[in-house]
């Protein structure tokens, strides 16, 4: 099909460029909390330290949900899907994976919608605030893109007999 053959590279750099950004987010976090263990200890406080790893923290969530989606690792009940028929529990999938996508678009425009509206200023940080809920409707974009990917997957796949 030509959109799994669209959609598949595509998901697929999105996938490895959430993972990468996921560890350095990670390792920032570290390092960021232990130097500021470490300043607060024998000397000053960081006082953006607080912040900064809420925020990385915050990124890191909403990326690693898609990667955790595309790989199919979240929380789900299979009872049904198992228990019916092959083709009844195959058009359960591309039916759960389209209400998926479904749900990720109004997240996307509505949580797009608050960014653009949203003026305040970090509290310790000169940033603004839209910028760090900007994750919200990029990974809702990379989870729709995947959403679409593996309905279109799960569709054209040969049922046996």
């Amino acid at each position: 099909m030509a959109l799994k053959k669209i959609l598949t590279p595509i998901s697929d750099v999105l996938d490895k460029v959430c993972s990468v950004l996921i560890v350095i987010m990670l390792g920032l976090m570290v390092i960021i909390t232990t130097a500021q263990i470490i300043c607060r200890t024998w000397f000053t406080a960081i006082t953006w330290s607080d912040e900064v790893t809420r925020y990385l923290l915050i990124w890191s969530t909403f990326l690693g949900a898609s990667v955790v989606y595309r790989h199919s690792g979240h929380i789900s009940v299979t009872l049904v899907q198992e228990k019916t028929p092959e083709r009844v529990g195959k058009a359960l999938r591309v039916a759960v994976h389209g209400i998926c996508f479904v749900l990720f678009t109004v997240l996307l425009v509505y949580s797009a919608k608050y960014c653009g509206k949203l003026n305040k200023t970090a509290t310790t940080l000169p940033i603004k605030m839209k910028y760090v809920y900007l994750c919200i409707p990029i990974s809702m974009g990379i989870m729709m893109v995947h959403s679409l990917l593996m309905a279109t997957e799960e569709a054209t796949k040969e049922v046996k007999a």
